[in-house]
């Protein structure tokens, strides 16, 4: 993905990171641009960079913070400015945290650009067809977490040729959840189309572009999401669960890695368990713009004084720890007490626990923080840097999702539950202790309240929500885990008010765009 890079420096792609720049969109909107497969290539790079940059934060907030993973205020020194909003589900019309949609209109606008002049350009087919495979899951992927997040939103299939896009200057009204909803559907169904058979990668190792695989996954979750909010059902469910298979079937490509901890590594990109991730690479962009470790790792000096689990002060740990950041999302200490068997390999893998010890002797529990994306040390730095890649889907959320589906149809999800927690263990522990193995380990929820689950919320289901909470802590997934599984669990686990599990729209965007109305329940929060 280096080639972004050079794309965006000779002004052939998108230039500007922190903001919308659509000057280069005004002359690449002209048809004379839209002539040659590299023309089309050197924009669909942009098109990925730009996702990249206006997306991946976005994504963890819309999918996380407002779960049971965080929890009061910052340890470490820091403040949470503001952030708590969100897990102690306190938004408003005053506090949304999220603005002007999470920027993810920034790149409809230019996907929609994309899908208008490629549908018309004479190109080889099979190319063409893939470039469109690409660009309809892409836009598909973002209606569907605007949809997830707000319900009813403006719907947006032209495109831009100005110097800039302001959605709330365009007076236009949202467009019902039912309507947004067929906008997807639609837009799986000619990414599925356009991508036919093909499974393959782009030099069969760029996980980083979409493909046919993170289209059925996204197909899965769709479908699943419109059979438990939207009526459709069994039907649907069987549509997801259809899809997903399709996936797993891929086992030529895709697999769980035997080491959880590598499914992460810097030096391990693209590796089998990917399907699709975003890029980040030295020189060309850092982990949700640097805001990784601006809010979920501690700095290296506040470490000092600190130890492990086994008495090592974390300060001399080595590289593994050479982080210079400020928690503001603090993780509730009953997840990695209460949530995590000791043997569960992805405890430690997920979580870096900080002690301090007493005039005892004995260490007590301080705080934590995230194992995950701790980033690489360069040759020549003093601290680490930002650069892993930032997984969207993996081969382990293909089969919990499909343990998913088969929960809702009734059906037994033992074999893909098992397959993720064999791993997690280790084949030798997982087959020597029947109590980790499904279906034991499922009549109560280990989750960071330490309720215990309401009887008729037991089963298959608890069992499928507590291993992905186990799975993808800090990937952005456990709010709506939650929430397609039924609202009921996020009632029971989180402190959301049933009123208010969409996200409010912030009163800049209302201002500017006089034909939106403000979500459901935060009509007239006036701030509370």
């Amino acid at each position: 993905m280096k080639k972004i890079l050079a794309y965006l420096m000779v002004g052939i792609a998108f230039t500007g990171c922190n903001s919308l720049d659509l000057e280069p969109i005004s002359s690449i909107a002209d048809n004379k641009y839209w002539q040659t497969e590299a023309q089309v290539d050197a924009f669909n790079v942009g098109l990925h960079s730009k996702f990249r940059e206006k997306c991946s934060y976005s994504i963890f907030l819309f999918g996380e913070p407002r779960a049971d993973y965080y929890f009061g205020e910052s340890t470490f020194g820091s403040v949470t400015q503001g952030n708590e909003r969100m897990w102690n589900n306190s938004l408003n019309d005053v506090n949304t945290v999220v603005s002007n949609f999470g920027n993810l209109y920034e790149v409809i606008n230019q996907a929609n650009l994309m899908i208008n002049k490629v549908e018309g350009m004479s190109m080889n087919e099979s190319t063409k067809k893939y470039y469109l495979g690409e660009v309809y899951g892409i836009r598909a992927f973002l209606y569907f977490q605007l949809l997830r997040s707000y319900g009813d939103v403006v719907i947006w299939t032209d495109f831009s040729e100005g110097s800039s896009l302001d959605l709330g200057n365009l007076a236009r009204p949202a467009s019902s959840a039912a309507d947004v909803m067929k906008l997807i559907v639609d837009d799986l169904q000619a990414s599925e189309t356009a991508f036919g058979d093909n499974y393959g990668f782009r030099n069969d190792s760029q996980r980083y572009f979409w493909s046919k695989a993170a289209t059925m996954m996204l197909k899965g979750e769709v479908y699943m999401w419109r059979g438990k909010h939207m009526g459709g059902g069994n039907e649907d469910y069987t549509t997801a669960k259809n899809a997903l298979q399709e996936v797993r079937n891929q086992t030529d490509k895709f697999g769980l890695l035997e080491d959880f901890s590598e499914v992460f590594s810097y030096d391990n990109k693209n590796n089998k368990e990917i399907i699709f991730a975003i890029r980040n690479a030295r020189d060309e962009y850092n982990m949700w713009g640097d805001v990784t470790y601006n809010n979920m790792f501690p700095q290296q000096n506040i470490l000092f004084g600190y130890m492990d689990e086994n008495g090592n002060p974390i300060s001399s740990l080595g590289d593994k720890v050479k982080v210079n950041g400020t928690i503001r999302y603090p993780v509730n200490k009953d997840v990695y007490t209460k949530c995590f068997n000791d043997n569960d390999t992805r405890k430690r893998s997920t979580l870096q626990a900080a002690y301090e010890k007493k005039e005892d002797g004995t260490l007590s529990l301080y705080g934590l923080y995230p194992a995950k994306f701790l980033g690489t040390l360069l040759d020549g730095a003093d601290t680490r840097s930002p650069l892993d890649d930032y997984p969207v889907y993996r081969y382990a959320d293909c089969l919990l999702l499909l343990a998913q589906a088969k929960a809702f149809l009734g059906e037994d999800p033992v074999e893909e539950i098992n397959a993720v927690r064999k791993r997690a263990y280790g084949e030798d522990y997982f087959n020597a202790h029947p109590e980790v193995q499904y279906p034991n380990d499922n009549d109560a929820a280990l989750y960071a309240d330490n309720k215990s689950v309401k009887p008729d919320n037991a089963g298959a289901m608890e069992a499928v929500l507590k291993e992905r909470m186990r799975e993808f802590m800090v990937e952005g997934k456990r709010w709506y885990d939650l929430r397609l599984a039924g609202d009921e669990y996020v009632l029971e686990h989180t402190t959301a008010e049933a009123t208010r599990l969409l996200w409010p729209i912030d009163k800049n965007t209302l201002t500017n765009n006089s034909a939106l109305k403000q979500t459901p329940g935060y009509e007239s929060s006036g701030g509370k």
